[in-house]
């Protein structure tokens, strides 16, 4: 950099141009230097203007190892006379790079072919420097056939005279990929210095994972009314994956992961037939290859006879829809204090035998499945003093 120094009596040594007849001002032996104790950098390749004022160069790297903050400014003629400017000239130090601060992705984070990679940024350049650019390339390694996509170069937006810029930004994993191999995501901040200093930051390398699969669901069936308790098992099960049955979350909040393989969680409510199981991840999405059956709950018709004489067992017919090997049938005011049937006999989906208990007074019949639910015939059987 070039300095102009003001001040007086600034008189050059001289030298007579023979085809001129002109003097030419010397200032070879004009010295300087700028600092304070013990912190000196010199004063170099002086220029003559006038006896008022006059140039001098002081290297960048001089000034960078200047002591920070105010530096007094000396000067020697060629007759040894010295002039001491004291702090007037202020040293700013060197100017830093700038810094980078990689709030996503983190180390760890799972990634499969296919997914999407969403980066989140913040660049920084300390006053009175200023933030000029941040840049990021993505790039992959070769596909299995050969092939290579080229590098993805983006471009963050940068207000002029800003500090700092924050960026958030999207790429999307090629899905031809093989997993186990790694991906690249660079980032570069640039600032205002003469030359611009720039740094450079990998984010951590991304190693794909395997895409999730579903292997079972158990039980693979349930009522229309929700509520059963199911396990899905596969693999590439991650922290926020979600299971869908049909068009709704596995209750809760789609259900809970246990480990890798695992995900456990309740039905939600589906009308009667089939739907699809799928477990969404930020490994993207996987798809059981059966269906879900969703039954209704066994409806109760009739129960015959429907009295009995208190203090004997009677033999009953129950009829309805939706019976299964799996539905018991209860007596009393209440499914959790019933007494169930004895020695039942599944004879069909609309028939189950056995016999009531002996007992008193009336009694609601139940008719319970595990897995599909439970209807009632509120006060059906009642037992007669004989």
């Amino acid at each position: 950099m070039r300095l102009i120094l003001i001040g007086s009596d600034f008189i050059p040594s001289f030298r007579l141009d023979p085809v001129s007849g002109e003097r030419v001002a010397l200032m070879e032996r004009f010295s300087g230097r700028v600092g304070r104790d013990p912190n000196w950098e010199p004063l170099t390749n002086f220029g003559w203007v006038s006896p008022t004022q006059i140039s001098a160069g002081l290297a960048r790297d001089d000034a960078e190892d200047l002591p920070v903050g105010l530096c007094d400014v000396e000067i020697t003629d060629p007759r040894g006379h010295q002039a001491v400017l004291q702090g007037n000239f202020s040293a700013l130090g060197r100017d830093p790079s700038p810094t980078l601060k990689i709030t996503s992705p983190t180390g760890g984070e799972p990634y499969a072919p296919g997914s999407g990679i969403h980066a989140s940024v913040t660049a920084r350049d300390e006053p009175p420097g200023h933030m000029t650019a941040l840049t990021w390339t993505y790039t992959e390694p070769p596909a299995a056939d050969g092939s290579q996509r080229q590098p993805v170069n983006g471009t963050c937006p940068c207000e002029p005279g800003s500090h700092q810029i924050d960026c958030t930004f999207d790429v999307t994993i090629s899905t031809d990929l093989d997993p186990n191999i790694t991906v690249n995501l660079n980032v570069v901040a640039e600032d205002d210095a003469v030359p611009p200093n720039q740094f450079s930051q990998d984010i951590p390398p991304i190693r794909l994972s395997e895409r999730p699969t579903v292997s079972s669901v158990t039980p693979p069936s349930g009522g229309v009314a929700g509520g059963t308790n199911v396990l899905i098992q596969g693999s590439g099960f991650v922290a926020g994956s979600r299971v869908y049955f049909g068009n709704s979350l596995l209750i809760p909040d789609g259900g809970i992961l246990v480990n890798a393989g695992t995900i456990t969680g309740y039905t939600p409510a589906h009308f009667a037939g089939a739907a699809s199981v799928i477990v969404q991840s930020r490994l993207g999405f996987a798809e059981w290859d059966h269906q879900f059956e969703y039954h209704l709950a066994p409806q109760i018709a009739s129960i015959a006879p429907s009295f009995g004489i208190q203090g004997e067992d009677t033999q009953v017919q129950v009829r309805g829809t939706n019976f299964t090997t799996a539905t018991i049938i209860y007596l009393g005011q209440t499914l959790a204090g019933a007494r169930p049937l004895a020695r039942t006999s599944w004879q069909s989906d609309e028939e189950i035998r056995g016999v009531v208990p002996s007992s008193s007074g009336q009694a609601t019949v139940w008719a319970f499945d595990v897995n599909n639910g439970w209807t009632s015939l509120p006060n059906g059987f009642s037992w007669i003093v004989p």
